[in-house]
């Protein structure tokens, strides 16, 4: 299935003043698979810290917040190489652990190499209670999948190329077809 927020992951990772990245966005949008996808098709390594299924790895979080330490903690745990610049570092469900949010801080200023991501359907609830790092971590949304990305996800990419054109007189059939 493609996401049309591909596009702007991919200009993510190939910004040379690149950010941590969070996506926000409702339950059940994508974020989770959107993020695996991508991580999964453009780097080497993707390393997935799923804060709701693992609590216990909030520990790693709870004593400074250095990024090389988090890193190498994190590499202990998931049995897996840290690569800046071949791993996609994906934070899910980051609301769950507010220290992983503050950490994301330093992840800009002590790896900027590092590709990090992180998502969470909650995330408003929990940065009222912590110290955010304002300015160091960019945002994208995500939002439930358009008509488009339906189409493309049933292989349907004129009808695809049709509905993202310029509006016009389409056949009745056509319309038809639009409307089952």
């Amino acid at each position: 299935m493609k996401r049309f927020i591909i596009h702007d992951l991919e200009q993510w990772r190939k910004s040379r003043r690149r950010k941590p990245l969070i996506l926000k966005g409702a339950r059940q949008v994508g974020k989770t698979y959107s993020a695996r996808r991508f991580g999964e098709t453009r780097f080497e390594n993707f390393l997935l810290v799923d804060f709701e299924r693992n609590p216990g790895w909030h520990k790693v979080f709870e004593g400074n917040l250095q990024a090389k330490q988090i890193c190498s903690d994190l590499e202990i745990l998931l049995n897996q190489k840290i690569i800046p610049g071949k791993t996609l570092l994906f934070f899910d469900e980051i609301q769950a652990c507010p220290r992983a949010i503050s950490a994301l801080r330093f992840f800009y200023e002590d790896m900027p190499e590092l590709h990090v991501m992180a998502a969470g359907s909650l995330l408003e609830f929990a940065m009222k209670d912590i110290s955010f790092p304002v300015g160091r971590v960019k945002f994208l949304s995500l939002h439930p999948m358009c008509f488009a990305e339906y189409l493309m996800a049933r292989g349907q990419e004129e009808a695809k190329d049709i509905i993202l054109s310029v509006p016009g007189t389409v056949s009745k059939s056509t319309h038809e077809l639009f409307c089952d």
